[in-house]
Formats: structure tokens, sequence, C-alpha cells
């Protein structure tokens, strides 16, 4: 862990000039406002939805539904962030439709107590969507609790939480189920897996303070190392024979490449995984070596390989191979997972980069950050700069690279919004990930895997380590 983060100061050093140029458990609980504060229209629904009244066995709806016609889905009127909000942070709720009032009230669940009032200004349109939204906050509630918000247009939004340690507890939720995903048993699982485990342990190094903090609050079969020595082994499982995985080039690529990172970090522990772990990089790169590389998919895989090999063994070997590939290249070198982690492996590597090579990636990555952060800023309905749940993740990736190089408060901000949009505050009001740490069955998050999981854990531990800095006698967690 400490080499590779002397491997990534030398980094920053050699790119300095650049540097000055990513509660739903409580939704049960719901209470309608009390009899003087319910809404005027009897059929606002709890969820901030408007309903018709419930229709008769014989009604309206069953009429049109023999028809085969289906009737509109009610959606929320008021979106917020379900994950929860943190004390002393700002607290946005956005207000969808068009038709919501001209004021808020927010309500304190346990006694229907109204605890803040506030003006709904007029909408505006999301440029990127074409619809209306209104955007104002309630910043300057700050006592612990659990809330909704409430208009007597449109009735009361979702429950959510006030707390001080709102972001650890979701941390720490997610580290408890990072491995907790379907392992898909094809090249396209493995190479979902090997992204996962590399942006994982990727974070572990780079943030590490904080997942020590956390362990005092996990169960053995929580830990990191317990999951991702779980992952690992599946993924030795896939493995034939001849040393491919499902005789796929990019997913043999992929699995190299992080057995050679594994081995590096887990195996100086334990002898026996050292072996295995550098057998099956091995046998993995042998095969590949075999087979003809002509595709661009195929090359971006063999960099991948090439370039964790590069990182653990210094290989003159594999120095060529990654360095022909990135000189070749000349830009977007976050363009897909295979160019963008090798690119990690590469920069990160113990010794023998080339420093104006280095330098030369690093103005590329920057630029491609000045981008996302101008998305971001245009956007200001959600200051993410994107509506989708994947390009959002994205993003987050490529922000919290950068901002452990070089910490700005402008990335960690939209890193911030990135953990605000996942959590409801989003174009649909969709909760992708709640305060228990686990994502949602969702549309969007149909294809959630250990990489998303790994992706958020970067980004959070990059945020908190911004927004709270390392405790060094106290711990960051709370109980």
């Amino acid at each position: 862990m400490y080499r590779f983060r002397t491997g990534l100061r030398k980094i920053i050093l050699c790119c300095l000039a650049l540097s000055l140029c990513l509660s739903v458990s409580a939704c049960a609980n719901r209470k309608q406002p009390p009899a003087d504060r319910q809404p005027a229209n009897d059929s606002a629904a709890a969820d901030g939805t408007h309903q018709d009244e419930p229709a008769q066995e014989k009604g309206f709806g069953s009429v049109i539904a023999s028809y085969g016609v289906e009737a509109p889905v009610s959606r929320p009127a008021i979106y917020v962030d379900m994950a929860g909000y943190v004390v002393g942070r700002e607290k946005k709720v956005v207000f969808a439709g068009g038709q919501y009032g001209k004021v808020f009230q927010v309500v304190r669940s346990q006694d229907g107590v109204v605890m803040y009032t506030g003006k709904i200004p007029e909408s505006t349109e999301d440029k990127l969507t074409g619809q209306q939204f209104s955007v104002t906050d309630f910043t300057p509630l700050d006592e612990p609790g659990t809330y909704y918000i409430h208009t007597d247009v449109v009735g009361q939004s979702y429950p959510f939480c006030i707390a001080e340690d709102t972001y650890e507890n979701l941390f720490l939720n997610m580290l408890k189920n990072a491995s907790a995903v379907s392992m898909e048993e094809s090249a396209q699982g493995v190479c979902n897996a090997a992204f996962g485990m590399h942006v994982i342990m990727y974070a572990l190094q780079c943030n590490g303070t904080l997942f020590e903090s956390a362990y005092e609050h996990l169960g053995e079969d929580e830990q990191l190392v317990t999951q991702l020595l779980y992952v690992g082994k599946w993924m030795i499982s896939q493995q034939h024979q001849d040393g491919s995985l499902y005789d796929d080039y990019e997913a043999t690529a992929a699995f190299c490449g992080i057995m050679a990172m594994s081995r590096d970090m887990f195996g100086r522990y334990e002898s026996s995984v050292d072996k295995e772990y550098m057998d099956a990089a091995t046998r993995a790169w042998e095969w590949l070596e075999r087979r003809s590389c002509s595709t661009e998919g195929e090359k971006n895989a063999q960099f991948y390989a090439a370039a964790q090999l590069f990182h653990e063994e210094g290989s003159v070997q594999y120095k060529t191979i990654a360095e022909k590939f990135l000189k070749e290249k000349e830009k977007n070198y976050s363009d897909g997972r295979f160019v963008f982690y090798g690119v990690l492996a590469y920069l990160s590597a113990k010794k023998g980069t080339d420093r104006d090579l280095c330098t030369y990636i690093m103005k590329d990555l920057m630029s491609r950050t000045e981008d996302i952060c101008e998305y971001a800023e245009a956007d200001t309905i959600f200051g993410v700069g994107g509506r989708t749940a994947e390009e959002i993740v994205n993003h987050a990736l490529h922000l919290s690279f950068i901002n452990y190089l070089t910490p700005s408060k402008e990335y960690t901000l939209i890193i911030e919004n990135t953990i605000q949009y996942m959590g409801g505050l989003n174009e649909s009001g969709t909760c992708y990930i709640g305060s228990d740490g686990i994502w949602k069955n969702t549309d969007a998050a149909q294809e959630t895997n250990l990489e998303w999981n790994g992706i958020m854990l970067l980004s959070m531990s990059d945020m908190l380590k911004n927004i709270n800095g390392y405790a060094t006698d106290n711990e960051i967690i709370s109980e």
C-alpha cells in the first residue's frame, strides 16, 4: 500500500504543473400530516404522487384494463435524497412536473411537527431532458431525525433522515455489501469482477486510513480483504486448463491483469496465495501470447494485462507492450475500462515509467476532467452533468482518481452531487442505492456489478477524506 502511494506521489511531482491549471429502511414508516395540515386534495398519495381514488373491483380501471389499455403510472412529484442528508451540508429538494404550489414544509415524521417552511421558486427547464424542475433547499434545518417534505398541492415525499454521520454510515453499509452481487459465469462476468476488484483495491490503496477505521465496525466476513479473496477464488475457478477464461481474449486479459494486482496486494502475506495468483496470471498471459491481437478490443485488453504485469514485475517485455500502446493511442486515455484501468496501473508502477509519457497522459486526463466539470457546472438542476446512472458512475470514477492526486473542492462537490443523485435527486426521483448500501432493482441499475460498488466506495472515500479530513486519534466512522 505504501509503495503504491510513493509511486503516486512521484506522478504528482511529475505533473505538479497540471494541478495549477465522482433512509430507505424508513420508507415503511410514512406518516400523514396532522389533520390541520392534510393536503387539500384527498387524492394526494403519501409517496408524493397524485392518484385517483382507488377503483372498485369493477370500476373504471378494470374496464380499461379489459380492453388492453394500461393506465399511466404515478410518479413522485417531490425528489429527495432517500439515502439521507448530512448536518451542516446543503440539503436540496427538487419539485417536478410544474404544479406543486409555492410553499413547502419539512415535517418531522415522529410527531408531524413542521420543522421548516420554505418557498418553492419558479420552475426551470432541464436542458438535458426538457423536463420542468424547481430546485430549492432546506439547508438551515440541522436537527437530526426522520422527515418528509409536504406541500398542499402534491402531498408528501418519501421519508429521509438528517444525521451527522449519514455519509459514514452509507460508506460502512456499502463496505458490508461490496461483494453482494451475482457473479455471472461468462466472459463479461469475469471482466466485471476483475474491474470491480481493481477499483476496490485502488480505493484501499489510496484511502487506507478510512477503511482501517471502518474495519473496527465490521465482522470478519464483512472485511473487504475477505470479500476480495472470495471473488479472486471464484475467478480462478473459471480458468480453463489451457489458461483462458471462456476462450475469450478480453476476459482472459482482464483475469491476467487482476491476478497480478491481487498477488501484489495479498501474496506478500500468504505464500500459497502468492503462488496461486502468479501461476494463474502466467498461464493466462501465455494463452494470450498464443493468440493473435488485431482488433481494437484485443489491443486494449492486451495493454491492460501488460500494464498490470509491468506494474508488479517491472519487466521490459511488459513495459515495451504497454508504452507502445500508450504512445500510439495519443489521446483519450480514459476511453473504455481496459484503457483507463491500464493507465492507472502504468502511472502507479513502482519504477521504470517514462516521465514524459506520464506527463502527457496526465494532461489528457486533466482535459477530460475539465470537460466533466464544465458539464456539471452547466447542470443547474442536479450538478452532475449527465442523465444516466452509467454515465454518472463513469464520471465519478474519473473524478475520484484526479481528486486523489490533486484534491479539489469542485471535484468533491460533483462527487457529493453524484452520491445524492444515486439517492434520489435525479431526473426520475429514483433511489438507486439506499442508506442500507444495497442497490435497488431499478431498470437503470439492472447491470449493477462489483465494479459499480467499487467506484462508489472510491468516490465516497475520496469525498469523506476531503470533507472531514483523515482523523489521526479519532475515528471517522461513528459508532
